[in-house]
C-alpha cells in the first residue's frame, strides 16, 4: 500500500501542538506493516520553514519527505477581495500553482492507494486531484477551524474587530463543510468534533485519537508553581493567558503569595508588558517541553476558544502532572469523570487552590491524567483504527 500525504506546515520541528499531532502521525503510518511507502509532502512558509536536516530523526525507509516553498503572507487587497465576495482568504492562502504541479506529477509516476490531508488548509487541494484520482482521499482534522475563530469573535470586546473575526469565521466555516462532502472519510483528533461533523456530512466520520508515546519522566509535585505551554502565534493560547493573568493570579497570590506562574512555548517572549507580572516567568522557545512541564508543578490550562484536542495538555498528563482545566481546554477528551473540568473562574481557582494545599491530591491527579493517556491515546488503538479504514486499499 502506497499513501501520499499533504500537510499545510512541516511537522519537523516540533514548534506546536500541530506539528507533534502530524509527527506522531507519521510515527503511526510507520508502524502499520501494510504500508509499504509513505510520500510526505509539506508546505513551508515563512512562519514555519521546511528545514531538511530536522528530518534526519526520521529513519525509517518507507518515508521521503519534500518541502514546498509558498508565500501566505496576509495581503490587504487580496484579503479585502475575499471579505467582499465571501471566500475564506484564510484557506485561499494555502493554494499555490506550484503545490498543484507536485501534486499531479506525484500522481503520475505512482499509484497510490490512499491520500490524507492534513488539516483543511491542506484538504483545498481536495477538488484538484480529484479528477485524476480514483483511490481514497481523507482528511485529518485537527480542529474545527471556523468555532476557533467563532469563539474569538464572541470574545471580543472591540465591536469592528469583533466583526471582522465574524466574518473570517463564516467563510471558513463554507469551506470547511465543503471539504467534508468532497472527501472519502474524515479522521478528526476529537470526539467533540467528530459529533459535530456526523450531524452535517454523508462522509464516513471516524475519530482517529492522536497517540503519545509513554513516558517516563520524573514530575516533581512538591514545588509550588503553577505553569502553561504552548505556541503563541495561536490566539487562543494568548488568550487563555491574558484571563489567568487578569482573573485568577491574583486571586492565588493573595493566599500564596510565592507562588510563580511559568510561561514557555514559541513567540511567549513578545506577550505584552502589561502581563509580565513580579510572579510570572517567560521563558520563551525551549527544546524540551516535557521538562519544563515536570519542573513546574501544576499544568494550568485557560483556554477560552478553539476546538480540538490540545496536544500540550494531552503531554502534560502523559507524564503524570496535576492539570487544572477549563472546559475550553479539555474539549474531545471527555474526561470530566477522571478529573475536574472548569466553566468558571470561581472553581478553577477552587480546584488551583486545594491542589496546592494537598501533595497527595496533585499526585492522584497527575496518576489519573497518566492512566487516562495510556488507555486511550495508545499507537496501538491508532493502528487498529487505521487497519480497519485502510483494509479496502491493502
Amino acid at each position: 500500500m502506497k499513501v501520499l500525504v499533504l500537510s499545510h506546515k512541516p511537522p519537523y520541528p516540533i514548534v506546536d501542538g500541530g506539528c507533534l499531532a502530524m509527527s506522531r502521525f507519521i510515527i503511526d503510518l510507520q508502524g502499520i506493516k501494510q504500508i509499504e511507502k509513505i510520500d510526505y509532502i509539506t508546505l513551508s512558509t515563512h512562519k514555519h520553514p521546511f528545514i531538511l536536516a530536522e528530518y534526519d530523526q526520521v529513519t525509517n525507509d518507507k518515508v521521503s519527505f519534500e518541502g514546498i516553498p509558498i508565500d501566505t503572507k496576509i495581503k490587504l487587497l487580496p484579503a479585502l477581495a475575499s471579505l467582499l465576495t465571501k471566500k475564506s482568504y484564510h484557506a485561499k492562502r494555502f493554494l499555490h500553482p506550484q503545490v498543484t504541479q507536485t501534486l499531479l506529477a506525484k500522481l503520475s509516476a505512482t499509484n497510490y492507494n490512499v491520500i490524507i490531508f492534513e488539516s483543511l488548509y491542506a484538504a483545498i487541494y481536495t477538488p484538484i486531484i480529484r479528477s485524476v484520482f480514483k483511490g481514497k482521499i481523507c482528511y485529518r482534522s485537527h480542529n474545527l477551524e471556523f468555532r476557533i475563530w467563532s469563539d474569538l469573535a464572541q470574545n471580543e470586546k472591540n465591536p469592528l474587530k469583533a466583526w471582522y473575526i465574524k466574518q473570517l469565521a463564516k467563510t471558513l466555516k463554507i469551506e470547511e463543510l465543503k471539504t467534508w462532502n468532497l472527501v472519502d472519510s474524515i479522521f478528526p483528533i476529537s470526539k467533540n468534533d467528530a459529533d459535530y461533523m456526523k450531524q452535517f456530512t454523508q462522509t464516513s466520520v471516524q475519530y482517529l485519537p492522536s497517540s503519545m508515546p509513554d513516558n517516563q519522566r520524573e514530575v516533581n509535585k512538591t514545588i509550588q508553581r503553577v505553569c502553561f505551554l504552548g505556541s503563541f502565534d495561536w490566539e487562543p493560547n494568548l488568550e487563555a493567558v491574558k484571563w489567568f493573568i487578569d482573573s485568577i493570579l491574583p486571586i492565588i497570590t493573595l493566599e500564596f503569595p510565592q507562588i510563580e506562574f511559568h510561561i514557555a512555548g514559541r513567540k511567549s517572549t513578545e506577550i505584552s508588558a502589561e502581563y509580565r507580572k513580579s510572579s510570572v516567568v517567560i521563558h520563551g522557545f525551549i527544546e524540551d517541553p516535557l521538562q519544563f512541564i515536570a519542573e513546574n508543578g501544576i499544568f494550568v490550562a485557560g483556554l477560552q476558544s478553539g476546538s480540538g484536542i490540545k496536544m500540550k495538555i494531552l503531554e502534560a498528563m502523559s507524564i503524570g502532572a496535576p492539570c487544572v482545566l477549563t472546559t475550553k481546554a479539555a474539549e474531545g477528551l471527555t474526561i470530566e469523570n477522571i478529573i475536574p473540568v472548569h466553566d468558571n473562574s470561581e472553581s478553577f481557582i477552587s480546584d488551583i487552590r486545594s491542589l496546592l494545599t494537598n501533595e497527595q491530591q496533585r499526585i492522584v491527579r497527575g496518576t489519573l491524567g497518566k492512566k487516562f493517556i495510556q488507555e486511550n491515546f495508545s499507537s496501538t488503538l491508532v493502528h487498529e483504527i487505521l487497519e480497519e479504514q485502510f483494509r479496502p486499499s491493502f
